[in-house]
């Protein structure tokens, strides 16, 4: 015959098996009670379940201002297991946590970004729950949604910032003024995101206690994010708001995630005009002034290679300035095209069309391409370095040398003018003897420098031709950068402070501000 016994005679039994157990092994262990047998409804125990889940159900109704919000909120609606309540509360990894959360204003943030003071407040109500008014499972709930919340914003920033630069730096202005949509899109470098995988990574090592590991392993990681730190840090400390304000910006761009300059590199800062060419391999470097896009026609920020060097280049006119400058103001004006030296050549026969046989649609029609021709007085001067990008625009020469000495040199239509091409051409060009360089020197208009190439000069004098377009390969894997940076350091690793001729600064300040 089965014997069945009573529910309330076998939790008896276990309670006195529990007690006898403990006393025979020496160890002080807590009581079960019977509210804790009827509480253990999950895996992750919480004080009721259910309840605290209802909780969170409420919160996750209201709008997320970012996506590490949208995955809280996607993560519990879809019964995600517990991070921060276990069977006694809340776990020590939410101490964790509220430590490192303490401490955002050493990076340039605001515990209020985080949640801190609420945590902190829902926190020590849990914990002294007798004195607490608000029922204690609300409170858990609240908790767990928003320490979750405040983690995860507070990963994702520092593994991929705060702010995401291409939702932020295009579009900034209107489609009626600039219809092209390279003239709105600033930012053209890929930039690495914060995605769901890394979110589930983030939320089991939350989970595991290992918080101070991955925090370690997400944390910013160029030395340029070190440097700026400490000059925040010093700025707050002699109450340099602006100083500080300016570090706190570039701090921001240095935790983007997209590649940094290294090995051989040309990297151009837009905000101070100016240019760097690196090899470190040699332990070689070139500096150099610039002249940037005007601020109708700003220089993108773009990541690329150096494909091909091109002497006395031709310029074909972007259809941009066809249609903004040229057709509205100059359609039939032959002297306007003599003058530039600008042909009109029609793309199905290759042939040359007098600009008094088009009118100003036609010129807009895109059958049509104007094309200044090569040699001085050229807009792209004698020399042009050209890489792969979605906005065509190159490192240069120039035919207006004077703009060099301007303090802003935001002058262009979105290319960079270079101070000192050539040079730049035999950096990068790295196996070139001296009269391959006479030779370039030559075909650019400039005197030759070797016995040889004077040699060659006198006994073959200019015939005032115009000069042969040539193009040459670069194979020297030399990436280009196009960045943007109104602090940074100088040759000797000291902080300089550069104008905001773009007013981008003050774009990323406010999202900074708004999460």
């Amino acid at each position: 015959m089965k014997l069945i016994l009573p529910k309330h005679l076998l939790i008896i039994i276990l309670l006195f098996v529990t007690l006898i157990s403990c006393q025979e092994n020496g160890r002080h262990e807590q009581f079960v009670f019977m509210q804790d047998i009827q509480e253990w409804n999950l895996p992750e125990y919480s004080l009721k379940s259910r309840q605290i889940r209802n909780e969170i159900e409420q919160l996750t109704q209201g709008e997320p201002k970012m996506y590490a919000d949208a995955f809280t909120k996607k993560y519990y609606t879809g019964k995600g297991h517990f991070i921060w309540i276990t069977r006694h509360g809340i776990g020590g990894n939410a101490d964790t946590l509220l430590a490192y959360l303490r401490n955002v204003e050493e990076d340039a943030l605001k515990p209020s970004s985080f949640l801190v003071p609420i945590i902190e407040k829902n926190l020590q109500q849990l914990r002294a729950r007798e004195n607490s008014k608000e029922d204690v499972n609300k409170l858990a709930g609240k908790l767990e949604f928003q320490l979750t919340r405040a983690f995860l914003r507070y990963a994702a920033g520092q593994r991929y910032g705060y702010t995401h630069p291409s939702q932020l730096l295009n579009n900034i202005e209107s489609e009626k003024s600039y219809p092209e949509p390279s003239q709105r899109h600033h930012f053209g470098i890929h930039i690495e995101a914060a995605t769901d995988s890394f979110y589930l990574h983030a939320l089991k090592e939350a989970q595991a206690g290992n918080l101070g590991k991955f925090f370690n392993e997400i944390k910013p990681q160029i030395p340029l994010y070190k440097t700026l730190k400490r000059d925040y840090l010093a700025a707050k400390k002699d109450t340099n708001e602006e100083r500080a304000r300016l570090a706190r910006i570039n701090m921001e761009r240095a935790r983007w995630r997209y590649p940094r300059p290294q090995g051989k590199y040309i990297w151009v800062n837009l905000a101070g005009f100016e240019l760097t060419a690196v090899n470190e391999e040699k332990d070689s470097i070139l500096q150099m002034r610039i002249c940037g896009g005007a601020i109708a026609h700003k220089s993108p920020l773009l990541v690329s290679k150096i494909a091909r060097l091109e002497l006395n280049p031709y310029w074909n006119i972007p259809p941009s300035i066809i249609r903004h400058e040229i057709a509205p103001l100059h359609t039939g004006d032959t002297t306007y095209f003599n003058r530039h030296r600008y042909r009109i050549i029609d793309k199905r026969t290759q042939q040359s069309v007098n600009p008094l046989a088009l009118s100003a649609s036609q010129l807009n029609s895109g059958q049509y391409v104007i094309r200044q021709e090569n040699g001085g007085g050229n807009s792209l001067g004698r020399i042009i370095f050209r890489f792969p990008n979605d906005y065509s625009v190159y490192l240069h020469d120039t035919n207006t040398p004077s703009a060099f000495r301007l303090k802003t040199r935001a002058v262009s239509h979105g290319c960079i003018r270079l101070e000192k091409p050539l040079d730049l051409a035999f950096f990068i060009m790295e196996n070139l003897d001296s009269i391959q360089q006479d030779r370039i020197r030559m075909e650019v208009g400039k005197a030759p420098l070797t016995e040889w190439g004077k040699k060659y000069r006198a006994e073959n004098p200019p015939t005032g031709e115009r000069p042969k377009n040539r193009t040459y390969p670069v194979e020297t894997n030399y990436a280009v950068f196009l960045d943007y940076y109104t602090l940074y350091p100088n040759r000797e690793g000291i902080l300089e402070e550069h104008p905001d001729n773009y007013h981008y600064d003050a774009i990323i300040e406010n999202a900074l501000d708004c999460f």
